[in-house]
């Protein structure tokens, strides 16, 4: 069997970067991803991925904070765990500490220019490599 580990991260990386180009790159070609989607496998909170912003909370929360933190774990970013907020905790709660992290994850890992904190479509898919 075949070690993931160090070819992983690779396509997470080109595949963020896929998306990040569909979703700014022309303004008109955006990929959407439907609202239950696959996740990536290694958080199993939930298969739904609504739209969800501060103020939100419950399962699909959990599922992101997991899903931004196993993202970074793998390399998405290297800012991340420097800031003020050093990873998440997977509470269900879509605070300040999430916002800054999913506004990292865009700038860094989908090469948003004007990030705005709102996992909707284009950062799940992202999320979901």
């Amino acid at each position: 069997m075949a070690d993931l580990t160090i070819t992983q991260p690779f396509r997470r990386r080109v595949l963020a970067a896929v998306v990040g180009v569909l979703a700014i790159g022309t303004g008109t070609v955006v990929a959407s991803a439907p609202a239950h989607a696959a996740s990536s496998g290694l958080c199993n909170y939930t298969n739904a991925q609504p739209e969800i912003t501060v103020g939100s909370q419950g399962i699909a929360v959990e599922q992101a904070q997991c899903e931004l933190n196993y993202a970074y774990a793998f390399g998405h970013s290297t800012d991340y765990g420097n800031g003020s907020y050093h990873g998440l905790t997977v509470d269900g709660d879509f605070g300040q500490n999430t916002e800054a992290a999913t506004k990292n994850f865009q700038i860094h890992c989908m090469g948003a220019t004007n990030p705005n904190g709102i996992i909707g479509p284009n950062t799940w898919s992202a999320l979901n490599y």
